[in-house]
């Protein structure tokens, strides 16, 4: 029997929100005409990429996102690839935007921040100034590479009543969303299998680099409420078991031989799907749900699941660097 396949009605859907955010609404104004953006950090392509499609520029009229429009930015010293910021700046120099000397200065200037740094561990010192004056901020992945430095990011949103959020693109996927899209005809997700490149980089440890992007994949299916870990790794891959608290397992393979698609397979109460991913599609639905939470003051994905992420790696780590032990996300700190 062949296994059903789905296809989204219209590929140029904006996706709903698909979360619940702060408890308390943030105090920014809404809505306003066009959210003015800056930018912290061009050692990550997303600074292009993001800003093509928030301005309009060099993209295929489909992959404009609306309401937002990146107006200045600034570039601070790269701990992973700063060979990559002159060629990165050049462009965004063509596409109008200004340019200062310290991120501090954005303020005054902007109403949201994006902190685009390529390494996790970046994002703390980036966005600290930011949160305290009340600007809301999109974290790029990975959040953090240390639970530490990811509750003092939700701690300061919370203190300043801001809105943060952040997510890999990977989540807003058109095929990512088919799931939610089609509940109804094959009932909820019972386990999952997400795949993907899990390339390592020195900076950004175990899974933080490429492989976040098939954790933030089955956590996108599976929802919240992962408990415990387990890692096989080899040089050309790795595998992670992770059991939920109502008893669902779910598994990440991160490839690093041969070929590094990404997809999952859903085992749901009324089907199996098996689905290849696209990523052409995933920063404008991304860059979209950020403006739409600008906009209602409520982040698409919750501060709550980015700590799940940090600590579903951290726990991955530890699995690997213990022979493949379990460990459970309440260990890690």
């Amino acid at each position: 029997m062949q296994l059903p396949r789905l296809i989204l009605t219209s590929p140029h859907d904006s996706p709903p929100t698909l979360c619940r955010g702060l408890e308390s609404p943030c105090l920014l104004p809404h809505p306003i005409p066009m959210w003015r953006l800056g930018i912290v950090d061009f050692d990550s392509s997303h600074c292009v990429e993001f800003t093509r499609r928030f301005n309009h520029a060099g993209l295929d009229r489909d992959q404009y996102v609306d309401g937002a429009r990146v107006v200045a930015g600034s570039s601070t010293e790269s701990l992973m690839s700063p060979e990559r910021i002159p060629g990165h700046l050049a462009e965004l120099r063509s596409i109008g935007i200004d340019m200062v000397d310290h991120p501090e200065d954005l303020l005054g200037r902007i109403d949201a921040v994006l902190i685009l740094s390529i390494c996790g561990s970046a994002h703390l010192s980036r966005v600290r100034p930011f949160l305290e004056a009340g600007i809301p901020a999109f974290v790029d992945k990975p959040f953090a590479c240390s639970l530490p430095d990811a509750l003092e990011m939700v701690r300061l949103a919370e203190q300043h009543n801001v809105l943060l959020m952040s997510s890999s693109g990977m989540r807003f996927a058109d095929e990512a969303l088919l799931i939610q899209q089609h509940q109804q005809s094959f009932g909820p997700v019972l386990g999952a299998v997400t795949f993907g490149p899990a390339k390592r980089a020195d900076g950004n440890p175990g899974l933080f680099h490429y492989g976040i992007h098939s954790v933030e994949l089955l956590l996108q299916l599976l929802g919240p409420g992962c408990e415990s870990v387990r890692t096989t790794y080899s040089d050309g891959a790795e595998v992670v078991t992770a059991q939920w608290t109502d008893g669902r397992i779910g598994t990440v393979r991160g490839n690093r031989h041969g070929s590094t698609a990404y997809g999952y397979v859903a085992f749901c109460e009324r089907g199996v799907i098996p689905q290849l991913v696209s990523t052409r599609n995933s920063y404008r639905n991304l860059l979209r749900a950020f403006v739409q939470s600008l906009d209602s003051r409520t982040p698409a994905v919750p501060p709550s699941s980015s700590l799940e992420v940090v600590r579903f790696i951290l726990a991955s780590l530890r699995s690997e660097q213990t022979a493949g032990s379990v460990v459970r996300l309440d260990e890690v700190g």
